[in-house]
Order: structure tokens, then sequence, then C-alpha cells
């Protein structure tokens, strides 16, 4: 797409986007007919692009590959010269089916917090065109059948990275339309069961701080962390004395 800048942040792609273009992005692809999905590209991706294979192919064959954390923003900027943003891609990808009354389709969490996300959504997003919706605990046969029958165009799916983005190649692969947007732990915050960072967490570029706290059993996710920066330094200074 034109005006979108591409760039590679030690070998894995991603596009240095923000969130007030994501709307022209979003709507351009559907106008066009091109079919795809999103990954957030954040520090723990880049660390495993080079070795994860399925990882790899999957962030590849991506549509939309976008930063999604402080380690891709900084990375963007400092290798490339980048600006861009950490997006907050699922409240975007409402607003802007709700602005545009796209069918919609969202599909994640246990039964309970799903439900509940559903009703908030509804009330706090009514022109959306809710065209059905699916607990993250069907089988995937289940879930991609419901989608090829609804025709969504765009599709919500919460199930943690990356099996929601492994997941979203194998359904825009079957069903051959709609935009698949990675959501993460977003119905569990609109659900109200998670809390989403302060301001102050998410201006600093602390927000993985903040989830830690909240789920402590992440910690091991967050090793690769001082590596990943010390990379990013080594390739910081090599491009400085180049």
């Amino acid at each position: 797409m034109n005006g979108l800048t591409k760039v590679s942040i030690m070998d894995c792609p991603c596009y240095a986007i923000s969130e007030s273009e994501l709307e022209k992005i979003l709507l351009f692809f559907l106008k066009n007919n091109i079919f795809g999905y999103s990954v957030a590209i954040n520090a723990e991706k880049i660390q495993k692009y080079k070795t994860d294979v399925t990882l790899q192919k999957v962030i590849d064959n991506s549509i939309l590959p976008y930063p999604d954390g402080a380690g891709a923003v900084l990375a963007l900027k400092w290798l490339n010269k980048l600006e861009s943003e950490k997006i907050n891609m699922p409240i975007r990808a409402l607003e802007i089916a709700n602005k545009n009354s796209l069918k919609t389709f969202i599909i994640g969490a246990k039964e309970s917090v799903h439900n509940e996300a559903i009703n908030i959504i509804k009330n706090r997003y009514p022109n959306l065109r809710l065209v059905g919706h699916m607990h993250g605990y069907n089988s995937e046969e289940d879930i991609i059948n419901a989608v090829h029958n609804d025709s969504p165009e765009l599709i919500l799916i919460a199930m943690g990275s990356p099996k929601q983005e492994i997941f979203a190649k194998k359904l825009i692969d079957s069903t051959q339309s709609g935009i698949a947007i990675g959501c993460g732990g977003a119905l569990d915050i609109i659900s109200g069961k998670l809390n989403r960072a302060p301001e102050f967490f998410i201006n600093n570029n602390l927000e993985w701080l903040y989830r830690l706290v909240q789920e402590p059993w992440r910690w091991k996710r967050q090793l690769f962390l001082p590596v990943f920066l010390l990379k990013l330094l080594f390739q910081r200074f090599r491009k400085f004395f180049q």
C-alpha cells in the first residue's frame, strides 16, 4: 500500500505506522479485496524470528506486521530512523468497525468472559455489525466454518500470541476473505477481568512490567528482554559507526 514503510528489524519485517493511520489502511484493504491478517511485532517475536520457523512463516505472510511494544518502536527509531508508536490494535479495530459499520466476527476467551465482553462491546459500539462470535474453546473447524458462513469483513481473534496469529493464517487461508486481527487479552480487559496498564506505564514503555505484576506466571517470557536490548544496542552502535 502506498505510504506504508515496511522495514526489517533484525530481519523481522514490520511496518512503521501509527494509530491515526490504521483506519485508512484497513479500509484500503477491504475496498481492494485484500484479505489477510495482522501480526503484533514485539521484542519477543523479533528475538524468535530467526529460530522459530512457524512464527517466521506466519509473520512473512502477514499483510500487516505492526509495532506492538516499546522494543519494536525503539528499534524502528534507532535502526531505521522511523517514528512509530505502540498500537492498541483491538480497541482501534473496534472503533473503526463501529465508525464504518463493518461486519465483524469476534473469537476468543473463556465462555463467561467472552459473553460479558460481547455484551459490553454491543453497548459500547452500537454501529458495529456483529455478524457472529464464538468463545475460544470451540474447535478450530467449527470456528472456521462459522466465519466462512457469516463472511465478516473484520475478524478479531483473542487467543494469545502466537496461537492467535497461527490460527489467523489458517483461518484466512481457508476462508480467503476478511481481515483478521489478533487481540491477545483484549476480551479479558473489556470484560473487566484484567486491567489494562495505567497511562503512566503505557507512556513510559513499562506496560510489560504492569502485566508482569498482574500475571506473575509470565516472568519466564520476560527473560528475553535484556538479551533483546543488548542486541538492539549493538545494532545501533554498528549503524552509528558505519
